[in-house]
Parts: C-alpha cells; sequence; structure tokens
C-alpha cells in the first residue's frame, strides 16, 4: 500500500514537471538558426594591439608596482606576433637574461605572463635606445612588406628583433616571405 501511494505521488510529480516544462517552453524543438543550422561563428573585434614602446612601458610600470620582478635582467630578443604595418601586435615576447639564466614574458590580451618558450636567448643584448622602432622600419619598408602580404594574402607578420636585426615574416597558407634588415639604420640586410 504505502508503495503505491509512494510510485502515484513520483507519478504526479513527473507529470506536473513535464506539464510546467511544456508550458514554459523547455521541452519545445528549438528553432534552428537562420544560417542553416550547426555553429554560429561569432565574429569579436580584433584588439587593437601594442607597439613595442607601449609594450616596454607596460612592462617598466609593472615591474615598478611589484607584478613582476624584472630587475637585474637585461633585454635579447623581442618577437612581435601579428603585427600590423602601424607597428601594433597581437603579442610580444621578451627573451630576458639575468643571473639564474633565460626568461620569456609576454604581453597580450591577458596582460603580461611568464612563459616555457623552448627557445634559446641570444647572447647579446638588445639597447633599444641604439636601434630602430618596428614602426619606424615597416615604415621604412612598407612598399616591399606590402607587396609581400598581398602576394601571400596576409595582413600582418611577425617580427624577431635580435642580434642586431630586425626579421620581418609574412605567412600564410600560401607561404612564407623573410625580409631582414638592420636594426639601427633599417637597411636591407642580406
Amino acid at each position: 500500500m504505502f508503495y503505491m501511494r509512494f510510485a502515484g505521488r513520483v507519478l504526479a510529480l513527473f507529470a506536473a514537471v513535464c506539464i510546467f516544462c511544456t508550458a514554459s517552453g523547455c521541452l519545445g524543438a528549438s528553432p534552428m538558426p537562420s544560417g542553416g543550422g550547426g555553429i554560429t561563428p561569432v565574429d569579436l573585434p580584433e584588439p587593437e594591439g601594442l607597439t613595442l614602446a607601449e609594450a616596454l612601458a607596460e612592462l617598466e610600470l609593472l615591474g615598478a608596482e611589484g607584478g613582476l620582478n624584472v630587475s637585474g635582467t637585461s633585454l635579447h630578443q623581442v618577437i612581435g606576433n601579428r603585427v600590423n604595418l602601424e607597428g601594433r601586435a597581437s603579442s610580444w615576447t621578451m627573451g630576458l637574461l639575468d643571473a639564474d639564466g633565460g626568461r620569456w614574458l609576454t604581453i597580450g590580451v591577458s596582460g603580461w605572463q611568464e612563459i616555457s618558450l623552448p627557445a634559446p636567448i641570444p647572447p647579446e643584448e638588445l639597447n633599444m635606445t641604439e636601434v630602430l622602432s618596428p614602426e619606424e622600419i615597416l615604415a621604412m619598408h612598407e612598399d616591399e612588406i606590402q607587396a609581400a602580404l598581398e602576394r601571400l594574402n596576409a595582413n600582418t607578420v611577425d617580427i624577431v628583433l635580435a642580434g642586431g636585426a630586425y626579421t620581418v615574416t609574412a605567412r600564410s597558407d600560401a607561404g612564407m616571405e623573410t625580409l631582414v634588415f638592420r636594426a639601427d639604420t633599417g637597411e636591407v640586410d642580406v
């Protein structure tokens, strides 16, 4: 007898939940997206990016505020990822050396972070006051770089500053083109 009353209550509760869900629409068929179904892509605006000077200023500010200890380090390599022709990158990565060895720091959408990168850091220290900025290199060689971008159907480049040279690489599914310039004068480096 107890079992039948309990089963009846469970069935009544189940029926009430089904009626509620049907009435509220949560059990109804989902309408198909107008694009034919599947996953609908969401186009988010690209972040504006930072120039190298802005990234270095952010790093200096972060170090001054105690957020990241960069005292006693020297800058040896800079890598700009997805850099537009105005010199704004989606991220900058810095190869630093200190008494404990090499460290890689990167700044992007989520701010500065220390990362693990299995790449050697060049031994030559960069003196940023003696080299041209990425914006200056890109402006000096805009025609050459723009031509490479058009051939590859790309709109950004990757930039590496190390060993006294800027290496500018345009890449896409169609291929890759690399241009090398002296960091101090901007002249083509063969």
